[in-house]
């Protein structure tokens, strides 16, 4: 894919070349300079694969250096092709019209050239930390009374290690969430992008200020469980498994509860067990015999693991696999509720929807992981993103029938991937939940 667009840029350098820069510049440093910027930027995105191969796929530094070169890249590449396809727009209309000169399309893509530069240099600097709030009402005849109005905010793809200024953006988003006064604060994975020491102390000290009366909530990412590093090794030497435990330990260390394959309690009301606190995992929803021991409002929030056989880059983490069958563990022996709690899931990836809802679970799924790739256009009423074409489910709400018409929702995303720019309407995004219980 790399060594493709590289040549097709090669290519448009060497139109560009004999039909402006020989027709329009004489002088000799003139002409070399373009050839110069020319093999720096195709040079950029041939750098790209061997930091990959020997260098990037095991680094910090590495990722942050790629994500720039192919920014570069394609900030220089796309308005090149865009002059290309109005100077074949332009011969094509002059051939049709038998005109003389037509230059209007050359004069069109020329502006929208400009416009992209625009916009890219925006998202890469500005687009990245401007936090938004999403606000979206869940109503549901199914959610009890004790939760009507209960407020959960939604946090996903922190991607710390690809931050600019990590601790000036995390603690602009605990103030923020704090000015939205949740009862339940969840995290839906890829906190680091590959080593646990991303998740420095200072940035611990600061998640850990989080204030939710319920608590915090987590699940890991396919970032979190160490998919990018190669030949199982991180780079401070470290085993997959080691650099995972680390960062597992340093979560809990916040004080936000980490759900693998498991579920727990949210209640409100009187309780005989536990005092109003969560309580979970699995064998715990069994110990909770009949409704007799339950004189409060409860929903199930369940937290799910990132599946094994999905591969990114090629790459495929032994710590993946998720086990929805024993999330559920010992539902159906809770009397009073008929085994069919409302029920919240948490689960990095869209693709798991289907899984959560073939089992008649899941009346909310609430997952990230696509970013809506990092660039979202409105226009008109009408959506655009290249996610689109990756993804089913990528961005915003989704309804599936049904007596509980299951809701997924695909949080943006906070941090960056790939490249280091958010545009349109991909901003960073944090989404406050309202729950409305309707007849």
């Amino acid at each position: 894919m790399v060594l493709m667009s590289v040549l097709v840029a090669a290519l448009a350098d060497v139109f560009i070349y004999r039909s402006v820069v020989c027709l329009h510049f004489r002088r000799l440093p003139a002409r070399v300079a373009y050839i110069f910027s020319a093999l720096v930027v195709d040079g950029a995105a041939l750098s790209v694969l061997g930091i990959y191969g020997f260098w990037g796929g095991g680094s910090s530094v590495g990722v942050v250096t790629v994500m720039w070169l192919l920014w570069l890249f394609i900030l220089a590449t796309l308005p090149k092709l865009l002059y290309i396809l109005g100077t074949a727009l332009d011969f094509a209309t002059r051939r049709v019209l038998s005109r003389r000169r037509v230059t209007v399309f050359r004069w069109f893509f020329g502006a929208a050239s400009l416009a992209i530069v625009g916009v890219m240099v925006y998202g890469a600097t500005v687009g990245r930390t401007s936090l938004k709030v999403r606000e979206v009402e869940i109503s549901s005849p199914r959610i009890p009374e004790g939760f009507d109005g209960y407020r959960v905010v939604q946090i996903s793809d922190l991607h710390l290690g690809t931050m600019t200024n990590p601790e000036k953006q995390i603690a602009d988003l605990v103030a923020r969430i704090a000015e939205l006064d949740p009862d339940m604060v969840v995290s839906t994975g890829d906190l680091v992008n590959l080593a646990a020491t991303e998740l420095t102390p200072e940035i611990m000290a600061l998640l850990s200020t989080l204030t939710a009366r319920d608590g915090t909530f987590s699940v890991w990412g396919n970032h979190d469980l160490g998919f990018y590093l190669p030949d199982g090794d991180s780079q401070e030497g470290v085993s997959v498994e080691e650099n995972f435990a680390d960062l597992e330990s340093r979560v809990r260390a916040m004080g936000w509860r980490v759900l693998s394959d498991e579920s727990v309690w949210i209640r409100r009301g009187d309780y005989s067990i536990g005092g109003g606190d969560p309580v979970g995992r699995g064998d715990d929803l069994a110990s909770l015999g009949d409704s007799s021991a339950m004189k409060g409002d409860s929903i199930l929030l369940t937290g799910l693991d990132y599946p094994r056989g999905t591969h990114h880059n090629g790459n495929n983490s032994t710590l993946a696999g998720a086990d929805i069958d024993k999330a559920f563990e010992g539902m159906e022996g809770i009397e009073g509720s008929g085994g069919d709690p409302y029920n919240i899931v948490l689960a990095h990836t869209p693709v798991m929807w289907d899984d959560v809802v073939s089992r008649n679970r899941g009346d909310v799924t609430l997952s990230g992981h696509t970013h809506a790739m990092q660039m979202k256009l409105r226009l008109f009423g009408l959506v655009w993103s290249p996610a689109q074409y990756m993804y089913e489910e990528w961005s915003g709400r989704y309804f599936k029938g049904g007596a509980k018409n299951n809701m997924l929702y695909v949080n943006d995303g906070i941090g960056c991937v790939g490249y280091p720019m958010r545009t349109g309407d991909a901003l960073p995004e944090v989404t406050l939940f309202r729950l409305t219980r309707c007849e």
